[in-house]
Parts: structure tokens; C-alpha cells; sequence
């Protein structure tokens, strides 16, 4: 599932460095002679993300200006990964051309550091697309109670486990549900819940509030009534 992208526009970032962001997330890579000869190997030994080679490289057009770069390059990675919605910069550095440049594009910087590069991601409002998931908590005492009815939402199957590493691999990797991000889980009646389950919600608060920083395009409305 390619919510997030990887852009690498250095040279000098290594094959091993390449290999180990293929197995999260796919990436567009400057074109070096040493990347040529190894695109082939590495696409074939990284996960197939949607239909698209987890591996593209490009030709740098601009190099000495890595920003105007990158910004052109977005457009063009956005129609191989219709659900784009983060991107990881790597050989890069911050700077107002490039906040500028990427809020033009309709992306925010993002806080989380779970990946490597600059983390740039669209607000939820932003995409298209974006599924409602709506749960009912009335009469919910446990986490379990969360559980069922989430999973019931989002088509999750029988052998999904039934805790928060599990519950963040489903989200953020993706391919396990039948439902995919970006969707935004709104659950109502949050006021009429045991004291355990309301401990619960708060553990899933802040699970989604970590995806959130890291670009994962879902969020978490709460309704006490």
C-alpha cells in the first residue's frame, strides 16, 4: 500500500541504505551507474508495492538544485502511486524553497521519525477519497469491544490479532484489510463506556496520533455522545 513514497536525491546514499527502505515503502532514487546495474536485482528482491516496481530512478535535470528537482519530480511519482499522500526526502536539506515549494503542492511538514528523510504529508482534508469509519461505543467494556466492531468496519480477517502491533501493521503497511487509509475512524457514544474500554480508546488515541506524525493519512474523531 503506497501512501508514502521515498525520494532520494543524493548520490550518496547506499545500496544496503536502498535495500532496507524498500521493505517500507517504495522509492524514486537519482540515477547513479551503481543503481542502474542493480535496479533489476533489488526490484526483484523487494516487495511488489501496488503494480509498481518498488525501485524508479531518475534522471537528475537539475543538479545543482535538488529542490526544484524534487518539486518537479512529485507530480510525476503522484500518477504511479494514486495514494500518495507522504513523502520522505532523503539528500536534502530543510529550507524555505523547498516548505514553500512543497506547501504549493498541498504537502505539511510532518514531526514523526519512525522513517529517515524530511517527512512531508497532505492533511487528511486534502485527499480524495477518504473513507468514514464510524463505530458505535455504546455499551463497550472492553477492548475487545473496539476490536470487533473496528475490524467488522474495515473487513479485517478472522486472524488479525487482536492488540496494538498488530492493530498498527494492519494501518500504516496496509494489504490486510479490506479497507485501506486514508479513512478517519470517528467513534460515537464514547461517553457511555466502561472504565476499561475508555482506557482503551485513549491507547487508540494516541496510536493514531503517532501514525498521524509519521504521515499515515487516518485520524480519530471521539464523540462523547
Amino acid at each position: 500500500m503506497t501512501w508514502h513514497v521515498a525520494v532520494i536525491a543524493d548520490a550518496d546514499t547506499t545500496l544496503h541504505d536502498i535495500q532496507v527502505l524498500l521493505g517500507q515503502m517504495p522509492v524514486w532514487a537519482l540515477a547513479t551507474p551503481i543503481r542502474k546495474a542493480a535496479l533489476q536485482q533489488l526490484n526483484s528482491e523487494a516487495p511488489l508495492w501496488d503494480s509498481d516496481p518498488a525501485l524508479t530512478v531518475f534522471s537528475g535535470y537539475h543538479p545543482d538544485n535538488p529542490v526544484t528537482e524534487i518539486l518537479n519530480l512529485i507530480p510525476t511519482i503522484k500518477e504511479h502511486h494514486y495514494r500518495l499522500s507522504t513523502l520522505r526526502l532523503m539528500g536534502i536539506e530543510s529550507t524555505s524553497p523547498l516548505k514553500e515549494g512543497m506547501e504549493i503542492l498541498g504537502y505539511e511538514p510532518i514531526s514523526g521519525t519512525t522513517y529517515p528523510g524530511l517527512g512531508y504529508a497532505k492533511p487528511l482534508n486534502r485527499l480524495e477519497n477518504v473513507t468514514d469509519i464510524l463505530l458505535n461505543a455504546d455499551g463497550w467494556q472492553t477492548s475487545n469491544d473496539f476490536y470487533n466492531a473496528f475490524f467488522a468496519a474495515v473487513g479485517a480477517p478472522s486472524w488479525h490479532g487482536h492488540n496494538l502491533d498488530a492493530l498498527n501493521d494492519s494501518i500504516a503497511t496496509g494489504a490486510i484489510n479490506e479497507k485501506e487509509v486514508p479513512y478517519r475512524i470517528s467513534i460515537r457514544n464514547a461517553g457511555d463506556v466502561g472504565d476499561d474500554a475508555a482506557v482503551f480508546i485513549k491507547r487508540i488515541q494516541g496510536l493514531i496520533q503517532k501514525l498521524q506524525s509519521n504521515g499515515c493519512p487516518v485520524e480519530m474523531v471521539i464523540e462523547r455522545s
